[in-house]
């Protein structure tokens, strides 16, 4: 989803994370991209913008940072994809 974003909008570094928090939390994808694009970043923007922190933290912090187990299961969730058995 993120390269979506970067595609459609341009956004990146900063400005894209941004961009998915605040779909993230609940703003509509706008700027005239086609429907089907809007109603997938939507869709995903919670467990983009999770991973997204997760990376930039293990990327610039610590290579100890937690994998976000809690976080990303009750996203996936959510969005109706199954856990695992």
């Amino acid at each position: 989803m993120i390269w979506l974003v970067t595609e459609l909008y341009g956004y990146r570094g900063q400005e894209r994370s941004a961009f998915v928090r605040s779909c993230a939390d609940g703003a509509l994808p706008g700027g005239g991209i086609p429907e089907a694009a809007a109603a997938l970043i939507a869709r995903h923007a919670r467990s983009a913008a999770v991973m997204d922190d997760f990376v930039r933290r293990w990327d610039q912090e610590s290579r100890l940072t937690p994998y976000p187990d809690a976080e990303t299961f009750g996203v996936v969730q959510d969005v109706g994809i199954p856990a695992s058995r």
